[in-house]
């Protein structure tokens, strides 16, 4: 009987028949919430068969004690916590779940545009606190969002943003002009968006050319009105220069959804008040993770049974 380790906290918490599905298939299921620390992730991976993995982190060294692991199943679209190259060097499949979330993440973006320009969850923790006191904030429509990434939760966003009547533009080094056109959307370079957007919405992978993009020096382009959105991966924004720029005025706010280190304990945006911090959540709706759950968990049963199919049609005598 086959073992699958899995370990993202909401998986399944929308899918009722999911246990009787791995049931069917005959796996055996060893369910533990992550994030898990190193110690405890090679204690249980040493003779599972598959990982379904969510935001933990998975380096060589757990990956060199997973002696029978055939396939890593990612609970999400990003693989970046996930060495993919030398797991697949062990012979470890390495799959994904694209698309099933970008609605969820394109909501959530725009949920931290409006809640940091209004200053929504502030006013509402100050009403709790017995506090009626009303703030100011700045509007979203008509004013000018700048993407950086423009893939299918890039495209989500824009899509929003006409509604809003606001004029986007893009910075990404594959252009999709057919998609410009029909959104009214202009591409244009990485130091024009930074310069003329009033709200600045991540959503690129985290790759070595990506990380640290936005920095001291490059936010210190940005306008001084501006709000900057990151929904994407925490290493692209560089977290200390985040907390200087907001803490010295350079931009207006900011909404952080990802971090370098989760959970970010010791991060410095957490004493600021122009910052809106969530706990990696965007992609937390219940279509979405709903939608992960049944993709994820298909990608490991239509493997295993491939390698049936395989084993079954070596085994097939020539006459």
């Amino acid at each position: 009987m086959p073992k699958v380790l899995i370990t993202p906290r909401s998986y399944g918490m929308f899918n009722k028949d999911i246990n009787q599905m791995w049931e069917k298939a005959g796996f055996e299921v060893i369910r533990e919430e992550g994030p898990l620390p190193e110690s405890k992730f090679i204690e249980l991976i040493k003779d599972v068969d598959a990982l379904l993995i969510g935001t933990d982190y998975l380096n060589e060294t757990i990956l060199d004690n997973a002696k029978h692991l055939k396939i890593i199943a990612k609970y999400g679209t990003g693989i970046d916590n996930i060495p993919k190259e030398y797991a697949e060097k062990k012979g470890i499949y390495v799959t994904n779940t694209p698309a099933v979330n970008n609605e969820a993440v394109a909501d959530y973006a725009f949920g931290l545009m409006l809640s940091t320009a209004r200053k929504i969850s502030s006013s509402a923790q100050k009403l709790k606190e017995g506090q009626w006191t009303k703030t100011v904030g700045i509007e979203l429509y008509g004013k000018s969002l700048g993407i950086l990434g423009f893939g299918a939760i890039g495209k989500a966003v824009a899509r929003r943003a006409i509604g809003f009547q606001m004029d986007v533009i893009v910075y990404d080094v594959f252009q999709d002009e057919k998609t410009a056109t029909d959104y009214g959307i202009t591409y244009t370079d990485l130091e024009t968006v930074l310069k003329n957007s009033d709200f600045l919405s991540i959503h690129m992978p985290l790759l070595p050319e990506t990380t640290n993009l936005l920095n001291y020096e490059t936010m210190k382009k940005m306008k001084k009105e501006a709000i900057l959105i990151n929904t994407a991966r925490g290493g692209i924004v560089n977290e200390q220069d985040l907390f200087r720029v907001l803490q010295e005025g350079i931009i207006r706010g900011a909404g952080i959804d990802v971090f370098s280190v989760e959970p970010p304990t010791s991060s410095p945006l957490l004493e600021l008040d122009n910052a809106v911090l969530t706990p990696h959540n965007a992609a937390a709706s219940e279509e979405a993770i709903e939608r992960m759950t049944l993709q994820s968990t298909g990608n490991i049963l239509e493997f295993f049974e491939q390698q049936v199919k395989k084993t079954e049609g070596g085994n097939k005598s020539v006459t």
